[in-house]
């Protein structure tokens, strides 16, 4: 699921002829990297310091483009310290 998920997102990408890292098609994916040692995730212009929270049965979550959605709403409120508690 996740592998499908990242393959079509990348033929997305090219579909859609995104070259530039600040192209909001880019820009809007959930992005995991590692500065100074430190594990972040990033998508738009936020960005959080990983703190190994429990995420739950990963392997059962099936990704869609409404997944897709919820991961920039929610770090966009959370980053505007405006909470989120997605719930279905």
């Amino acid at each position: 699921t996740m592998d499908s998920h990242a393959r079509d997102i990348i033929n997305k990408l090219m579909r859609e002829g995104v070259t530039e890292a600040t192209a909001f098609q880019w820009q809007s994916q959930l992005k995991q990297r590692y500065v100074d040692d430190d594990a972040r995730i990033d998508i738009c212009d936020a960005k959080f310091a990983y703190g190994y929270e429990y995420l739950g049965n990963g392997a059962r979550l099936v990704i869609t483009p409404l997944t897709d959605r919820i991961y920039v709403t929610a770090t966009q409120a959370l980053n505007l310290k405006m909470g989120c508690a997605p719930a279905g």
